[in-house]
């Protein structure tokens, strides 16, 4: 029995040390369930790759992708937290945004100075992708290229092309974390300007929403939107990105409705505003619930900034 539990030691030590020199932690290995899972939603990504590659009509890639989806986001949502789900998941959402943008390709060339990384600044650069459906498709080969190696490397594939192609997804993963610092550097920016109150009792209390004036808060969250649109155009589908993601559109969803409000009163003092229909009598809203509304935007988005934070020093 001692020279069983010693050979178990010893088996479960080596498994860490192989795990180490993949990314570091034991977080990275795959379950035989998830791996199944990955390789299924591979061959379903590596058929709409496959279609790409003849430059599609726009009726073949939308029959090929209403025959995948929605399973597919349901599938890669299935899986557990890592590596493996950010790059499936985030395949999966750059086809189906290709679909949507189809035919941006007859209008304005990319922008490729706004890629905030390198190896999407490489394909922007590339005359191959020069249309915003083959960009985005061509971001979609690279996770998908980027998940079959996690899914290879935990079968037992361990060859070069393999070992160098986990070393550029974990250089891109270190690249994710520098850009959400930048983004939450701006939405911190935001969180000093806005109040957020824990209770209804305390918002009754105060019921101050901003600490600047609101033209100058509505310009400042417009501006921190297009830096922070910019970062999340370029993070992965992972748990950063949802909590960057979620905090910026409660900013946005906050001064959505200080507008409808500021503008009642401005209503109230302003006569040249008396044929204007009152925005919140026409919802049958009070002013009192959407300001309060506002407030707990306010705080989601500073809850949302939080776990962002909490990611990225994890």
């Amino acid at each position: 029995m001692t020279h069983l539990r010693i050979f178990l030691s010893l088996l479960f030590v080596c498994s860490l040390a192989s795990l180490d020199a993949y990314g570091g932690t034991a977080q990275h290995a795959l379950r035989e369930r998830e791996i199944k899972k990955g390789a299924n939603i591979i061959a379903k990504l590596r058929r709409i790759e496959q279609l790409t590659e003849v430059a599609p009509d726009f009726e073949s890639y939308k029959e090929l992708i209403a025959k995948l989806y929605p399973d597919l986001f349901i599938e890669a949502a299935d899986l557990r937290e890592g590596d493996l789900k950010t790059d499936l998941t985030t395949a999966v959402f750059l086809y189906d945004e290709a679909l949507q943008k189809f035919h941006d390709s007859d209008r304005a060339e990319l922008n490729c100075k706004d890629e905030m990384r390198a190896v999407y600044a490489k394909l922007c650069a590339s005359p191959q992708n020069n249309t915003t459906p083959k960009m985005l498709w061509a971001r979609a080969r690279l996770h998908t290229r980027w998940a079959v190696a996690v899914v290879d490397y935990n079968l037992g594939i361990r060859d070069a092309a393999t070992t160098q192609t986990i070393d550029e997804m974990e250089r891109e993963r270190a690249r994710d974390l520098a850009l959400a610092e930048k983004a939450v550097e701006t939405l911190k920016a935001l969180e000093q300007e806005v109040c957020a109150y824990s209770s209804l009792r305390e918002f009754e209390e105060k019921k101050a929403l901003a600490t600047v004036p609101f033209e100058r808060l509505s310009k400042d969250v417009e501006d921190a939107l297009l830096k922070v649109d910019l970062i999340l155009n370029d993070l992965p589908r992972s748990p950063l990105f949802y909590s960057l993601y979620h905090a910026r559109n409660s900013y946005c969803d906050g001064l959505f409705w200080w507008q409808k409000s500021y503008r009642q009163k401005e209503m109230v003092v302003n006569v040249n505003h008396f044929n204007r229909p009152d925005e919140l009598k026409t919802l049958n809203l009070d002013a009192s619930t959407v300001n309060y509304t506002i407030a707990i935007n306010w705080r989601n988005a500073i809850n949302h900034t939080r776990q962002a934070v909490s990611i990225i020093e994890a």
